[in-house]
């Protein structure tokens, strides 16, 4: 039996790579019975069908850290969340969502200021102040003509890094800056909409630096009732050195007496905009998990 990683999907068949070959191998028929998918990042155990056309079977998925639907891929280390301060216009809640979305993955994000050419200088100035505490971070880029990507070879030159964030950001161009290639096609911006289209139809993985990027459609949504509400106000960094010392010790951080996060909120401490957007996502959180249990 052999051992590789699945770097494409295409069709239902996959592309495996081991330390000396690839192999495109269709999973064995019990994978649809159990209505199990292989995805890309997957580390498979296949069986070598015809070694002339380098052909096999993917017998077993080895356990995966992590896996996500959209964009599907497994076993990701960091996530890249690409926006602009305009065209298209910058996105708060989607960021958040994102971060979140990454946190309960246990994935490392960095947030990538994208198309910094078209940005005013105050109003990017302002952005990184609102995430500067984050604990995600913080790249500013212009990825048409490739400015400043050099700091990408410091945060991801290992594992599995997919991209996600605003469709029209440049995620597409950004990935083919980085990797040399015109592997992914880069859409056109509605100018009615400020919305990009997604262009790309298949997984794959990109070798980058000692690691991989993620070459997938990226999603633009995510869906705030998938995380438990409880769990939330930890995947805030900003908060961390004032809820411990907030009045009750479950304190949700929303209208609590003696909360020790509102207060910092008053103090300009923690920004508004960010505090604002958590009270939204818990309650958005909160009323899903309501609907899910029926009271």
């Amino acid at each position: 039996m052999e051992i590789g990683l699945v770097t494409k999907s295409v069709s239902g068949q996959y592309t495996v790579k081991t330390e000396k070959d690839e192999y495109i191998c269709k999973p064995r028929g019990l994978f649809r019975k159990d209505g199990f998918k292989p995805l890309c990042g997957d580390i498979a155990e296949f069986e070598i069908t015809d070694i002339s056309d380098k052909e096999g079977y993917i017998q077993k998925i080895k356990e995966r850290k992590n896996s996500l639907i959209r964009p599907p891929v497994a076993n990701v280390d960091t996530s890249v969340i690409v926006f602009s301060i305009n065209n298209p216009k910058l996105d708060e809640f989607l960021i958040d969502l994102l971060i979140l979305a990454s946190r309960a993955h246990k994935i490392q994000s960095i947030l990538c200021i994208n198309k910094s050419d078209l940005a005013d200088d105050d109003k990017l100035r302002l952005v990184m102040k609102e995430y500067e505490k984050c604990g995600c971070e913080i790249i500013v880029t212009d990825a048409l003509h490739e400015d400043n990507l050099d700091r990408f070879s410091k945060v991801i030159s290992s594992g599995i890094t997919v991209f996600a964030g605003q469709s029209g950001a440049g995620k597409s161009t950004l990935i083919n800056a980085l990797t040399k290639t015109k592997s992914m096609q880069t859409g056109i911006l509605s100018r009615k909409i400020e919305r990009g289209k997604n262009t790309t139809r298949h997984c794959q993985l990109l070798p980058y630096m000692g690691g991989y990027i993620v070459d997938t459609p990226g999603f633009s949504k995510f869906d705030p009732g998938l995380l438990e509400p409880e769990a939330i106000k930890d995947m805030y960094n900003e908060f961390d050195e004032y809820k411990s010392v907030c009045k009750f010790n479950d304190c949700k951080h929303i209208n609590e007496k003696g909360c020790a996060v509102i207060k910092a909120v008053e103090e300009n401490l923690i920004p508004i905009g960010r505090y604002n957007r958590y009270k939204m996502i818990y309650n958005m959180s909160k009323e899903a998990l309501k609907n899910r249990r029926g009271y």
